[in-house]
This record gives C-alpha cells, structure tokens and sequence, in this order.
C-alpha cells in the first residue's frame, strides 16, 4: 500500500474574491498559490525523508508499510517511484464560482465548464510535481469541516459578510452542490458526476433523502440511477 504524506488544502473562494471577479487575475492568482502550496508539499516530504526507521519502528522496521528496513536505512526508498503519495486538497468550488456566475450556476454550462478547468488544472499540476518528485501528487476534495468553517470565517473578517459567499459562515465541501438548493438525488448526481475524474486523492460524492422506509423502490432507482455515472456513491437517510 501506499503512505500518504499530508494534504494542503487550497481556499478557492478567497482567490475568487481577491481577484474582483476578473477571470484572468483568478487563474493568475490560483497559479502563485500553486507554487506556494507546491513548496509546502515539497517541504514535507523533505521533512520525512529526514526520519529514521526507529523513529517509528513498526512503520518502517517491522513492516506495516510493507517493507521491514533495517535502523540505518534510508526511509527514503519507501517513498520514491511513487510508492508513497502526497495531496493538494481544495474547498469552496461552489463559492469560487458563485464570485463570477451567481449563486445558481449549477445550471450553467459555461460556469460548470470554469469549475471543471479549476480542477483539471489541479490535477494537471498534481501531475508534473508528481513526475518531478517521484511521489504520487494527488487532488484530494477536502471534506474537512474545521477548514470549511475557519476559511469562511477568515475571509468574512477580511472581505464582509457577502450574499451567497462568506454570509452562510461554511465554505461547500469539495465539488458538491449547494445543499441550500436540496436537490434531488438525481440531480446532485448529474452536477457531480463530472469532478471525480480529477480526484485522484479521493473525494465523497453522497446523496440525500428524506425517510424512505415505506419506499425501498426509490433508494433502488437512485442505485440503478447512478450505476454508470460514478465508482462511487454514499446514501444518508434520517
């Protein structure tokens, strides 16, 4: 198996409002922090490196990570030819893109094509350094729920209380559909079904539903529904 080495996560709203929804300066100044989250990935892989097998024996010495190195060994040999994997996560793409189409973009081709070149630029960068590192650099759709919270918060202290931005006082998870609107199941999963291909870190693509105990037929439907648009689908039901 694979180690993963950590996650720095991207706040793609802020890049949104810093740049006054001018596109241009957005991809400008989502490729200077590109570079500064790329530094960061790089230092602690460094960082690792940096360990011994005794620092944490039976990682390294008495094989949970598959190999069982000897004390003088380098660590280094369990990370390279991308055995071991590190990540560049991201939040706020709902967000971000709300900056320049509104808040009801989902919709919208043109705005959904503008996510999917953010992600796809992600996972193009994910790519090189991956190749540059010899450490598999993954995109991963951050689902944490401290990040979602302080980012919007942050930002709301810097740039006021926007309309569909930092008012709700949570940042959206991932590539996920503004749960504000409740969508149906099978329209989270036509919005959804386009991202997971970029997300080679990981990601959860869910769908809710009310209380469907007396209707089982329709959990199914959504399950045939959703068979050849994702890998992976999660079900929450009260």
């Amino acid at each position: 198996g694979r180690m993963n080495l950590g996650v720095v996560t991207l706040n793609l709203p802020r890049m949104a409002l810093e740049s006054a929804g001018n596109q241009e300066e957005f991809w400008n100044i989502l490729n200077e922090r590109l570079e500064v989250a790329r530094a960061a990935l790089v230092y602690r892989i460094h960082r690792v490196k940096q360990a011994r097998p005794e620092n944490a024996p039976i990682l390294y010495m008495n094989g949970a990570w598959g190999r069982k190195l000897q004390a003088t060994d380098d660590v280094a040999e369990l990370f390279t030819k991308k055995r071991a994997t590190i990540s560049l996560g991201y939040i706020g793409l709902y967000e971000a893109a709300t900056v320049f189409f509104g808040p009801d973009w989902e919709g919208d081709t043109i705005a959904k094509q503008f996510t999917l070149d953010i992600l796809a630029e992600l996972k193009r960068k994910c790519d090189q350094w991956g190749d540059e590192q010899g450490i598999h650099f993954s995109v991963y759709s951050t689902p944490s729920e401290s990040l979602t919270d302080r980012f919007c918060r942050l930002d709301q202290e810097q740039f006021g209380t926007i309309k569909n931005i930092t008012d709700k006082e949570y940042y959206t998870n991932s590539f996920h559909y503004d749960v504000r609107k409740k969508p149906t199941p099978f329209e989270k999963i036509d919005c959804e079904k386009d991202y997971p291909v970029y997300c080679s870190g990981g990601f959860i693509h869910y769908v809710e539903y009310p209380n469907i105990q007396q209707n089982p037929k329709a959990l199914e439907a959504v399950w045939d529904y959703s068979y050849d648009k994702v890998a992976y689908l999660g079900t929450n039901a009260p």
